[in-house]
């Protein structure tokens, strides 16, 4: 057999050269058994030809094993496919569907050909179905829509479907993938989303939302917009320390660069002036986080200005409770102490008195008379001071400002107090200009007047003098009252006019006091508007001094008063 290279194949080609080589070799080791050159030929081309068929066929039947190979593992791929796959005509009839679809809609595949693909829509999706058909069948290009697909085991479910026309036109070629979980996820962001627009619409708080590298407001909240009275457009794409409200309070870029950083800041107690100049108290708490792979800062600010007034208000009213607490430890140590010692004195030398008279014995009844009447004066004016205190403390003590001539109303005290300063030898003198007048209640510059006064009398030594003057200056008056007594010591001043150091010496002839008079006379002259002071030093006597504001205006159906200085 004469065979010619040039009648066969590249491949065929290869495979006669590869035998040829083989024969060669075995010519070579063969040549002798040879003697005929044309039989010789033709027994080689034979040979070839021999060893060219049964590689032919070795090679065929891997190409048939390779074939068999890719066709499973193509089926295998079409079949468990992790989503439906359809072959449908113009009709919407299947053709063709895969394990995977057929187990979607829960019917063996073999009953699912030829049927009708929109059978298995819910009544909504038909007519996107067959929008999305007539697209498909009428384009070059993918298409691909949602609808409602009654699955196997569920009632309905969410799909995806993506089509594309086949080569031949005839038919086109459908993936259908289950995106019910999908879509119950972006759902509850969207739910999510919906409530948490709800709560930054309706929150009770302040909300800035900012780019978390620019510092500009991204979105602000309606309760912000009102507090601080700039409008959303005002506040919008500005920067943090732009706005006029949080210009000059110590929230800079500083302290920007610090929370972004840190990722947190916070201010417990931070001032605000609002657009219309509104001091007010806010509590002020920045975060950075993520939201929609943007950086941003959500800042709470929190109007705390009402909680801050009702916390001095506790403190004012625990002070308040204090004072009442000292107040009322103080009014039980007079009555329990200081209110007995001149009734008992009354009462002892009242009994001696009657036996003296019963004895007929008239020579100590003078002093123990003169001893009852200084008891029985000390007595009352412990209990005067008792009386206007405790109405001062309750609130019952009415002030009521009136024109007085305080020139007058010096020289009526000092000459009621003036036999108590004669018995003692002290010179009472009064230093005022006449018609020397001021608006002030009249009875409580009196008791003032008198306490330092008797205080001066009881703190001044046999032979001492007290002066008492009043002066005008600028919009206000004021009194001294001065004495040249014993004096008192510097570490002993600031308890004078406090309820709860209860600070009370004995006088020069051992007259006993309780403190009380100085803390009614600081109440009495504070109400005024003024205030009581004084300077002393031990050996060289005292001076207190008060000031009375020139006017006052007594504000109507109140007993609250204001004071023009």
């Amino acid at each position: 057999m004469n065979i010619r290279k040039g009648n066969i194949s590249p491949d065929s080609a290869s495979l006669v050269q590869r035998a040829e080589e083989i024969l060669k070799k075995e010519k070579e080791l063969k040549a002798w058994a040879f003697t005929n050159d044309g039989i010789q030929k033709l027994v080689h081309e034979l040979q070839i030809h021999q060893l060219e068929l049964e590689m032919q066929n070795e090679q065929l039947k891997l190409a048939e094993e390779l074939a068999r190979i890719n066709a499973e593992k193509y089926t295998a791929l079409y079949d468990f496919f992790p989503a439906g796959y359809f072959s449908l005509n113009a009709y919407g009839t299947i053709i063709e569907i895969n394990l995977m679809g057929a187990k979607m809609l829960g019917k063996e595949r073999a009953n699912l050909v030829a049927k009708d693909f929109k059978s298995f829509l819910t009544s909504n999706s038909r007519l996107v179905f067959n929008e999305f058909l007539k697209l498909v069948f009428d384009g070059n290009t993918s298409r691909s829509c949602e609808a409602r697909l009654f699955l196997e085991g569920k009632s309905s479910a969410y799909v995806h479907l993506e089509g594309i026309i086949a080569d031949d036109h005839d038919k086109c070629f459908m993936t259908v993938v289950d995106i019910t979980d999908y879509k119950a996820g972006t759902e509850k962001v969207r739910d999510s989303e919906i409530r948490y627009r709800r709560l930054f619409e309706s929150a009770l708080d302040g909300i800035l939302i900012l780019d978390a590298v620019s510092g500009e407001i991204i979105d602000v909240n309606p309760f912000l917009i009102q507090l601080l009275g700039y409008s959303y457009d005002e506040l919008i794409g500005k920067e943090l320390w732009e706005i006029g409200t949080f210009k000059n309070i110590g929230y800079s870029q500083f302290a920007y660069t610090e929370l972004q950083i840190k990722g947190m800041i916070r201010y417990e107690d931070m001032p605000l002036l609002t657009k219309s100049g509104k001091a007010i108290s806010i509590e002020f708490v920045g975060n950075v986080y993520l939201a929609d792979h943007i950086k941003v800062v959500q800042c709470n600010i929190r109007d705390i200005t009402q909680r801050k007034q009702l916390e001095k208000s506790l403190r004012e009213s625990e002070t308040r409770l204090l004072e009442l607490n000292a107040t009322k430890d103080k009014f039980f140590s007079i009555i329990a102490h200081d209110l007995r010692g001149p009734f008992n004195s009354i009462m002892g030398f009242s009994e001696l008195m009657v036996e003296r008279i019963q004895e007929k014995n008239y020579e100590e009844v003078e002093k123990y008379a003169e001893i009852i009447h200084q008891s029985s004066q000390r007595a009352m004016e412990l209990v005067t001071n008792l009386l206007e205190w405790s109405r001062s403390k309750v609130g019952r003590m009415q002030f009521n400002p009136e024109v007085v001539d305080l020139a007058a109303l010096i020289k009526s005290v000092a000459q009621l107090l003036k036999d108590s300063a004669e018995q003692k030898s002290i010179a009472l003198y009064t230093e005022t200009v006449p018609n020397l007048s001021v608006v002030a209640d009249k009875a409580m510059i009196g008791a003032t007047l008198r306490n330092l006064i008797s205080n001066a009398i009881k703190f001044t030594h046999k032979g001492g003098e007290i002066v008492i003057s009043a002066m005008q200056e600028k919009n206000q008056m004021i009194v001294m009252v001065a004495d040249n007594g014993v004096g008192i010591k510097k570490e002993a001043l600031r308890k004078l006019f406090n309820i709860e150091e209860g600070y009370s010496t004995p006088g020069t002839q051992d007259e006993k006091g309780t403190g009380l008079g100085l803390i009614l006379c600081k109440e009495f002259i504070e109400k005024h508007g003024g205030d009581i002071r004084v300077e002393s030093e031990p050996g060289k006597g005292s001076k207190f001094y008060f000031n009375i504001p020139q006017n006052i205006k007594k504000t109507p159906s109140s007993s609250v008063h204001q004071f023009e200085q």
